[in-house]
């Protein structure tokens, strides 16, 4: 069981870490608007964000030059997360279909 001092230092980390998510959250709205990807889309946007979490923890556990943005790259992913909630909560997600995006469907 956590004591109430390591309690209340707990909730001050999460309250920062949200507020953080948020800020970021606000900043990819401001760049790109609001967006409302297909699930694989937002996966595969996810999948992105998180190599970019991993090679920081590479960098930072066998040396690298992004060995000190581990922070930041896994407070982006959690806005990525959370992007993908909002939209599935905004249900204005729609697949696309083969012939409209960048290729033609294989098989």
């Amino acid at each position: 069981m956590i004591s109430r001092p390591q309690a209340s230092e707990a909730k001050k980390i999460q309250d920062q870490v949200m507020l953080d998510v948020l800020d970021e959250r606000d900043r990819q709205d401001k760049k790109w608007g609001e967006q409302n990807h297909d699930p694989f889309t937002y996966l595969t946007i996810l999948l992105e964000e998180m190599g970019e979490l991993a090679k920081c923890a590479l960098h930072h556990r066998f040396g690298g030059p992004e060995k000190f943005n581990l922070r930041e790259e896994a407070v982006q992913t959690a806005a990525v997360a959370m992007a993908i909630v909002e939209c599935l909560d905004r249900k204005k997600w729609k697949w696309e279909t083969p012939d409209s995006s960048n290729g033609k469907a294989q098989g």
